[in-house]
């Protein structure tokens, strides 16, 4: 399966929205934020939320990986260049079949941690990497980027996707675990920060 990393489109951001729902429907801690139902239209409007993001942030940057025998795209990455010091804007919303005060809890508090740590720093920041098990291509373009622009890089990962991190060169800077009161048993219900030092 010959894989290739290009930039991607809104026209790819129905497929990164699917890639997005698989990546993350084996998380533990889906049934807890995400129980559902969702609406129909869910999906699409996750994608069009999407778009705007792509259309009204400049520092967006989509990457994908594409199977050149296919077309299929296998993986998805968003990554934002913030060349200038800004607060990190809160933008997520939470609809029907999510959990809202556990998702206010959880992200809302990745969020004020985001804002500790990098607020009025340059970055680049992996805000979205979603993907399938060859993610690792879409994932090294943002540290690319980075080192390009001589800019450290940031992101939150799940446990599943730690040490993947750790290969091309993050490191842990901080901790956030959700509140054992959302009964998650014995699920790692951390999300861990990584910087990777400029270069």
């Amino acid at each position: 399966m010959p894989l290739v990393l290009q930039p991607a489109n809104e026209a790819d951001a129905a497929r990164a929205v699917e890639i997005e729902y698989l990546a993350y429907a084996s998380n533990p801690l889906n049934p807890i934020l995400f129980p559902g139902p969702f609406p129909p239209e869910a999906k699409n409007e996750r994608a069009e939320g999407l778009i705007k993001q792509l259309h009204e942030d400049p520092t967006t940057r989509w990457m994908k990986v594409v199977d050149t025998e296919t077309g299929e795209i296998a993986a998805f990455a968003k990554w934002n260049i913030i060349q200038e010091p800004r607060e990190p804007a809160r933008t997520r919303q939470f609809g029907p079949g999510c959990n809202v005060q556990a998702c206010e809890e959880f992200f809302g508090g990745i969020h004020a941690k985001r804002n500790e740590l990098m607020g009025g720093r340059r970055y680049c920041y992996g805000s979205k990497t979603p993907g399938t098990w060859c993610r690792r291509d879409a994932d090294q373009m943002g540290p690319y980027i980075a080192d390009e622009l001589h800019l450290p890089a940031y992101l939150e990962s799940s446990p599943a996707a730690h040490s993947l991190y750790q290969k091309f060169g993050f490191r842990d800077v901080d901790r956030l675990t959700l509140d054992p009161k959302w009964d998650y048993g014995s699920a790692d219900a951390s999300i861990c920060f990584m910087l990777r030092d400029a270069k």
